[in-house]
């Protein structure tokens, strides 16, 4: 009996370990996303309490950009001109946005993806956490 609870709890500690396999929902992708932390492959962490830019993010068949843009208190937003075109390729069990613009290429893949979060990991392990972002309209 005392070796069924042995093998029972290491067979729950084993199973429980074990890493989750889960689809990214890309329809989520869409809209504007705002960065809340960017951990380094060194365990540092930066946390954005305040953000002046939010990321805006367009998918159609696999292709989409993510543009910088700046909200105002009057619930518009002022953008640049720079676009950040990307593919979205499924490679290896993991969704990547392959980036190319005129002057760099890149890629970055979607460690997690909902309605209100992202989390981000690029090329030099560098992983990026978003957050749905809330337009503050004084207007109203």
């Amino acid at each position: 009996m005392k070796a069924f609870r042995i093998l029972l709890v290491l067979s729950f500690v084993f199973f429980s370990c074990q890493k989750e396999k889960h689809e990214i929902d890309i329809k989520h992708l869409d809209g504007y996303w705002e960065i809340v932390q960017a951990q380094n492959p060194y365990g540092k962490n930066v946390i954005y309490s305040v953000n002046t830019q939010v990321d805006y993010f367009e998918l159609a068949d696999s292709i989409g950009f993510r543009k910088k843009l700046k909200p105002d208190l009057s619930g518009n937003y002022k953008t640049s001109k720079a676009l950040e075109q990307f593919k979205l390729i499924k490679e290896n069990d993991s969704v990547k946005l392959h980036y190319q613009t005129p002057y760099d290429s890149w890629k970055e893949t979607i460690i997690s993806l909902t309605d209100s979060l992202m989390l981000i990991k690029n090329e030099k392990d560098f992983l990026y956490t978003y957050k749905r972002f809330e337009a503050i309209n004084i207007n109203e």
